[in-house]
């Protein structure tokens, strides 16, 4: 079957599982868990600028082709006409998109406050504390304690998952005049006014409204989660409905301060011009 390709990037613990979920539930809209094809088209790009035998006998168009059959192969056993392809580095990934997948990329941006996705990182710890997370690892090879503020440091230092999904959108949505591929989902607005977020994103993609059931929503590709070492990081609740902690509640004085304004799509006093 022929694919339209779409894409969603966006900033973890903002909603993307949850949206994933409810738009899973049109029946011509398939998505699932992060997917490797940035990574595959990467690699490929590299194995033919730099290797041996392609450069002693160069092919560009069948090594196009080769780049840009990736995404249909993977998604040869899908049968539904609209595939959204998830992962954070998308909008750091545009100009690929642009050359090997469509001329017009959409990506959908969700996004949430990074005191409420720091949050909702640290409450998830306190949940799981039989497991040592990914976080608590880092921390524990760098000597470093396993407290609430080392482990905020951690996400938002330049190999912290936050920070850098923080980067990559910001970069894509003000240096690169790329504004126009993006459409951010505020996490909060999704769950306060769903269907007026899920119309903004239909007409976003130029699709067909499809009315969505958001009290029963279930996750039909729920990927493992031992990489991360956090049993419920993609777990969705069945009805839509917020509860999470404040961060008041949470966070500490220091960490409340230090990482507070940073949404570059609400502020003008962020750093990452």
């Amino acid at each position: 079957m022929k694919h339209t390709y779409h894409f969603m990037a966006g900033l973890p613990r903002s909603g993307s599982t949850l949206l994933k979920s409810i738009l899973n539930q049109n029946p011509d809209i398939h998505t699932e868990p992060v997917s490797p094809i940035v990574e595959l088209m990467y690699w490929n790009e590299h194995y033919f600028t730099d290797s041996e035998q392609y450069l002693a006998y160069p092919k560009p168009k069948s090594a196009y082709k080769v780049i840009s059959s990736i995404i249909d192969n993977y998604y040869e056993d899908v049968e539904k006409k609209v595939v959204i392809d998830h992962c954070r580095a998308w909008s750091n990934n545009i100009e690929r998109i642009i050359t090997y997948i469509t001329p017009k990329p959409k990506i959908i941006c969700p996004v949430r406050d990074v005191l409420e996705i720091l949050t909702s990182f640290i409450t998830m710890i306190h949940r799981n504390k039989d497991q040592v997370s990914f976080i608590d690892q880092n921390l524990i090879e760098k000597g470093l304690e396993t407290t609430d503020d080392n482990r905020c440091d951690f996400l938002m230092s330049k190999e912290g998952i936050v920070e850098q999904a923080l980067w990559a959108q910001s970069q894509a949505f003000i240096r690169r005049d790329n504004e126009k591929y993006l459409h951010l989902v505020d996490y909060n607005d999704l769950l306060s006014q769903p269907d007026v977020e899920l119309k903004k994103i239909y007409d976003f993609l130029e699709l067909d409204f499809y009315s969505h059931d958001f009290d029963f929503i279930e996750n039909p590709h729920r990927e493992t989660e031992y990489q991360w070492n956090l049993k419920d990081m993609h777990s969705v609740r069945s009805k839509l409905e917020k509860k999470s902690k404040r961060p008041e509640e949470v966070l500490s004085d220091y960490v409340l301060n230090k990482y507070s304004k940073l949404e570059y799509w609400k502020y003008s006093s962020h750093k990452y011009y």
